[in-house]
């Protein structure tokens, strides 16, 4: 059996916590007063939300919501050390290739976004957006880009040595905003030169001859090769995270927040978790079972636990955005169907970043209740 996979509870109960509860070590203490006294076992903590560092980071930019505080004050080095001694497992949640969500540019001048500008992912038409609209959220880094990729692993790589307590590193945003992007310069050149070694001379010559009039000739021509092309890119980054972070502390449990339709994932958000869950590169995923509708949470977590094939699958519920009752109905949903555990996203927002407990509250019982 995979060591680190082993280390998972027998039923995980956590919830996410959104960086906004991270900065300052009152928010901190907060946390983990509820997560501990409402039965929860296990912590996702952003510490990586928009290409900013909540922890001592050498290669990203202090975060600017920690302006305020001492430069000492370490979110997570302080997150680790009072969820020990409550007894709770603390993941590491850093966003992958999303880094940036606001109309103005970050601060700092070390920010990828700033220093890096040719390494963000861009669409058709050679453009970005700086924030949400349609179905992209901001920001993205090209996953195809090697020197984004090498960025990524030693941004993961330092978390892993830095924080030898951690019990796992979680990735988000470990995919393509969608099927849209990233269709920039290097993208294009890269998925060219890994086409010519699989087409003829004849088939090559005549491919560039048509990008003599349109730059998505090759894109075009292979547009199965180009998906499975750009699926392999994010994959290239999970195996090569997988084989440091065992590397650097075999304990850590490394796993993803995905989407919750296997083929949805792998068609539109170019995100093939099913693959990293086979070779090994995960010990756990957690499908974002958003929907209020606790019928189609069964049905995609189904999916998902059968896509998995006796793998580890903790549902991931979006408590967000649905009463109390709703929320239990999928926790004992997500029982009977045999997953490992329930994420609830998010404990910001249930709780109101610390200020209310009432939906905690009402929870209890089945939170507490793992039989």
């Amino acid at each position: 059996m995979n060591t680190a996979r082993g280390r998972l509870p027998d039923e995980v109960r956590a919830m996410w916590v959104v960086r906004t509860s991270m900065v300052s070590p009152q928010a901190i203490d907060r946390v983990v007063e509820l997560t501990r006294a409402y039965g929860f076992n296990t912590l996702f903590a952003q510490v990586r939300g928009r290409g900013d560092a909540y922890y001592r980071a050498s290669y990203e930019p202090r975060a600017e919501a920690l302006t305020g505080q001492p430069a000492d004050f370490d979110p997570l080095g302080y997150l680790l050390q009072q969820a020990q001694v409550a007894g709770l497992m603390v993941h590491a949640w850093l966003n992958v290739y999303y880094v940036w969500s606001r109309p103005q540019r970050p601060r700092s001048p070390l920010h990828v976004v700033n220093r890096s500008n040719h390494w963000i992912a861009r669409d058709m038409r050679n453009r970005y957006q700086m924030t949400t609209a349609g179905r992209v959220e901001g920001v993205y880094l090209c996953p195809s880009n090697p020197d984004v990729r090498a960025h990524l692993l030693q941004v993961f790589g330092e978390v892993a040595r830095r924080y030898p307590a951690l019990d796992g590193i979680h990735m988000d945003y470990v995919r393509y905003p969608y099927e849209g992007y990233c269709y920039c310069a290097g993208c294009r050149a890269r998925f060219r030169a890994w086409m010519t070694a699989q087409v003829s001379e004849r088939q090559r010559r005549e491919v560039d001859r048509q990008a003599r009039r349109s730059p998505l000739a090759w894109i075009e021509a292979f547009p199965a090769a180009w998906d499975d092309w750009r699926r392999d890119q994010v994959s290239l980054f999970v195996s090569a995270f997988a084989r440091q972070s065992r590397q650097i502390n075999p304990r850590l449990i490394l796993s993803a927040a995905v989407y919750p339709s296997p083929l949805g994932a792998y068609r539109h958000k170019l995100q093939n978790w099913t693959l990293w869950l086979r070779r090994d590169w995960l010990d756990t995923v957690l499908p974002m079972a958003y929907d209020p509708d606790t019928a189609v949470v069964m049905r995609q977590i189904a999916q998902s636990l059968q896509a998995a094939d006796g793998r580890p699958v903790i549902g991931g519920i979006g408590a967000y955005r649905i009463p109390p009752e709703s929320t239990l109905n999928k926790i004992r949903t997500l029982r009977r169907l045999g997953a490992r555990g329930f994420c609830l996203f998010s404990y910001d927002t249930i709780t109101r970043e610390g200020l209310s407990e009432e939906y905690l509250r009402r929870l209890a019982p089945a939170v507490a209740f793992s039989g």
